[in-house]
């Protein structure tokens, strides 16, 4: 590059041509992701530096239109194919094989709501409405959730079909622990219904594991259900008091005790006329809850709870840890997604994850919807090498379905001993079947901070762009070495040259140390609040705050996520986007700000995991997913979208750049044949990235801003 100190000597600073690019045009049209108009610009009217760096943004420019061309087309292509499908799957009555293709197209849709508003589309969705309300008239409720869900991923932005999610998930759950053979079937049937539409082989039985209720039931006890609803009634951050835990509580009752499929484990529900008889009891105490204005204080509540409990005890005579369960499970339900109560018998399993045990297949893991649903696999983990992402869905383990399990009974299964194996079957958007994945144990890596590429000794190298003094570092996780594995990239890079810019990857971050987090962000700002926590009347129990000391020189950042990146990841990319610290490129975040407290129950032996507070960012934004919330996580300041397609091809890419490779090792592959390790840069060359694409341009246009910022005012820039 040349040297501009020498250069900008002679160029006359304020004099410059008025039609010539400013310097707050550069950054603002790269910051926007105008980049076209920004090449035109550089291209006709110059920006009064006739300098290589110019050049080089020019040619990176013209690059990054080529790719977006590139993109752009085999989406387009893509998008037609899938939306042919979906006139072809429907002509064919195949109905949810009709609905997975337009979930695969809605992904694809240069304007989603116009592929929504197709008619073929429509005509899919009221089939398939339909579908699901005969499924559910006819007590298949594995059907009815089936098909709900799949509509809900179509509409996946307002969750429009959530309450019928909720109603047949209720359903799938007591089968699940009570009837465990009848879902089975239900299970089996629908799986043969599909093969046949779909022209295939008659599946392999599908088989669940069959845990007796007794065993999940052992040692729960009335005090448990008592003590979550004063808990919960208390402390939850929503704060809508007793009455909507009992409603839920009743509503969890009464679709056990309307299941004929649980007679034979409840011989007593035969007798029809008792059964009737605690059915319009219980329906009585639900109406008259739905009084408008009607409040529950806990001595009404426990009144009522000791109503069901002697109303049962005169008719149906089920036991009291069944009545106990349901009442409590029914309540929790009510609150979110991250409240429940961690029963005696999830106790061990739960105890493991909370020792710091990690060994497993690294993955992350939330429930959502009543499915197990993966947040992050973790870099460098089975998990990861083996192709798990985001947003799948872990439908089996080891052949057992995973209908109904707990986060912790998850964990248990999954984790294990290294070098032992466990087999997931994951269901993925746009995908017609399992996909199978067998994968081996292992410790699991805690390095929470990679770079762009391995040096030949193996260490990471931080330079995405050396000659520009651009730096990239991947966080994985938030640990409690992370910040201090940033401080040293960072002087890494330092010690090489003066850093221009930075990349902070926080994308498939799932979070984790909220320590830590605050300590990234105190890197970046020297003073203010990081974030607080506030409860449920929106009033701050704790604010967290930078530290002058610790921030490093200041240059331009460029932070990014995606639906993967939650919690701690949100906090850091949030504060940084409220102090204008950094661009965010990206697309939406996961929205997980809230935070569980542990209760007792029963002298400990239960605990109620409950939700307290939200994290609430400096300019006061609430990351956190509420029920039928339209904004929620960080939005990006530059939205760039990646296909579920592109989002594969990258992580499959990068996988094989990151893998280390021994002196005489080789890539290999399917067919076990070598193949030669891919080079990072063609990640950029090939346009797998077009967020990291977007991001390096940025930080490329503003450090010309920058430059010509002081040219214009007449001031000596010097370059390395």
């Amino acid at each position: 590059m040349f040297a501009l100190a020498a250069m900008l000597a002679v160029l006359p600073g304020p004099s410059a041509r008025a039609d010539q690019v400013s310097a707050a045009q550069v950054s603002s049209l790269a910051e926007s992701g105008d980049f076209d108009l920004l090449l035109a610009r550089l291209k006709a009217d110059g920006v009064g530096l006739d300098v290589q760096q110019v050049g080089t943004l020019i040619q990176d420019l013209e690059a990054y239109q080529q790719n977006q061309a590139k993109r752009q087309a085999s989406q387009l292509e893509a998008y037609q194919e899938a939306l042919e499908k979906v006139r072809k799957e429907l002509n064919d009555e195949k109905v949810e094989s009709a609905l997975v293709a337009s979930i695969e197209a809605h992904s694809l849709a240069p304007a989603p709501q116009t592929l929504l508003d197709d008619g073929a589309v429509r005509s899919v969705v009221k089939r398939a409405e339909a579908a699901a309300e005969k499924a559910e008239a006819d007590h298949d409720w594995v059907e009815a959730t089936s098909l709900y869900r799949l509509l809900n991923l179509l509409y996946e932005d307002d969750r429009r079909y959530q309450a019928q999610i909720d109603r047949s998930g209720r359903h799938v759950r007591v089968l699940q622990l009570y009837a465990p053979l009848h879902l089975q079937q239900l299970y089996r049937d629908r799986a043969e219904r599909r093969a046949l539409e779909k022209g295939e082989d008659k599946p392999e039985p599908i088989t669940l594991e069959i845990e007796p209720w007794t065993e999940r039931l052992t040692n729960i006890e009335l005090p448990m259900l008592r003590q979550t609803l004063a808990q919960a009634a208390r402390r939850h951050v929503g704060k809508d008091g007793y009455l909507p835990l009992v409603q839920g509580g009743l509503e969890n009752l009464l679709v056990m005790v309307d299941n004929p499929a649980i007679t034979n484990t409840f011989p007593s529900l035969k007798n029809e006329a008792k059964r009737q008889q605690f059915h319009d009891f219980l329906i009585r105490e639900a109406d008259k809850l739905n009084t408008p204005g009607k409040t529950l204080n806990f001595l009404e509540t426990a009144t009522i709870i000791d109503k069901v409990i002697d109303v049962n005890d005169m008719t149906v005579n089920l036991p009291e840890q069944v009545v106990v369960y349901e009442l409590t499970e029914g309540a929790t339900d009510e609150l979110d997604d991250f409240s429940t109560v961690i029963w005696p018998d999830d106790i061990p399993a739960f105890l493991r994850t909370t020792q710091g045990e990690f060994k497993g297949i690294g993955v992350q893991i939330s429930k959502r919807d009543g499915e197990l649903v993966v947040v992050s696999p973790l870099a460098d983990t089975p998990a990861h090498r083996a192709g798990i992402k985001a947003d799948d869905v872990i439908a089996k383990v080891n052949g057992v379905s995973t209908a109904n399990w707990t986060l912790t009974k998850a964990v248990d299964r999954i984790t294990g001993e290294a070098g032992t194996k466990v087999e997931l079957e994951i269901k993925r958007k746009g995908e017609p079947e399992l996909i199978k994945y067998t994968i081996v144990r292992a410790p699991i890596p805690i390095e929470s901070i990679r770079g762009w590429e391995h040096t030949h000794g193996g260490e990471w190298d931080y330079w995405i762009d050396r000659d520009a003094g651009i730096g990239y570092v991947r966080m994985s996780a938030f640990l409690p070495q992370t910040v201090e594995d940033l401080d040293r990239a960072v002087m890494q890079m330092q010690q090489d040259r003066s850093v221009e810019g930075l990349i902070l990857d926080l994308r498939f971050n799932p979070g984790g140390l909220l320590s830590s987090a605050v300590d990234v962000v105190d890197r970046f700002i020297s003073q203010g609040s990081v974030v607080f926590t506030v409860d449920g009347d929106g009033d701050r129990t704790h604010e967290s705050k930078a530290k002058r000391h610790t921030t490093y020189r200041r240059f331009p950042v460029v932070v990014l996520i995606n639906q993967g990146s939650a919690s701690a990841s949100e906090i850091v990319s949030g504060a940084l986007q409220d102090y204008s610290r950094a661009v965010i490129i990206g697309n939406r975040s996961f929205g997980k700000g809230s935070v569980q407290d542990l209760f007792p129950l029963a002298h400990g032996k239960a605990y109620l995991k409950l939700t307290t507070q939200y994290y609430q960012l400096p300019l006061g934004r609430i990351i956190h997913r509420k029920t039928d919330a339209a904004e929620w996580g960080i939005e990006p300041d530059l939205n760039v979208a990646m296909t579920d397609k592109q989002v594969a091809d990258w992580l499959e890419f990068r996988q094989k750049v990151d893998v280390l490779l021994r002196e005489g090792e080789t890539l290999r592959d399917e067919d076990g044949n070598a193949i030669p390790q891919p080079l990072a840069r063609e990640i950029l060359v090939e346009g797998l990235d077009p967020q990291l694409e977007t991001a390096l341009l940025v930080l490329k246009a503003r450090r010309l801003a920058d430059d010509l910022a002081m040219a214009q005012a007449g001031r000596v820039v010097n370059t390395h």
